[in-house]
């Protein structure tokens, strides 16, 4: 158990996210992002919550799940080495501002830091300076990749 102060006196758990954790964690999603960006089971199941490539983590408190951070390990060419590329980090509203993200992000370092993967990969909207702030906070910095994209417009019938 992991006490945070600025969570009163409940204790917080950080623990490895499971794939019998989605339900959960889709809960959390739905309850706090825009309907356009949210996931569906399949997306999640598709990452395999606790499978070998899998290093995503939750907070929960009182058998409530609080946050989670998704991430997972993929291999780079530039250059090839393993990254552990964080897709997203999420905290209940209720408990924004008290440290949870942050211990997330830290839970991860210490699992990264164990496993000899030298290198943590977020990708951060360039607009988003309280993000940017956040990140570089926790001793993230600019890397030296740019992030290019090419988008298609879908078709429907």
């Amino acid at each position: 158990m992991i006490e945070i102060g600025a969570i009163g006196r409940d204790a917080m758990n950080i623990r490895r996210m499971r794939r019998s954790d989605i339900d959960a964690v889709l809960v959390l999603v739905n309850k706090t992002t825009e309907e356009k960006t949210r996931l569906t089971y399949r997306e999640l199941a598709f990452d395999d919550p606790g499978g070998p490539l899998d290093l995503s983590f939750l907070a929960e408190t009182e058998g409530q799940i609080i946050g989670f951070i998704m991430a997972r390990l993929e291999y780079v060419y530039i250059p090839f080495v393993e990254v552990c590329l964080v897709h997203a980090v999420l905290v209940d509203p209720e408990y924004q501002r008290r440290h949870i993200g942050s211990a997330l992000i830290n839970e991860l370092s210490s699992h990264c830091h164990l496993q000899n993967i030298n290198t943590i990969r977020t990708l951060v909207r360039q607009d988003d300076d309280e993000l940017r702030s956040f990140i570089q906070h926790l001793g993230f910095h600019r890397s030296n990749i740019s992030n290019w994209d090419k988008t298609f417009e879908t078709w429907s019938d």
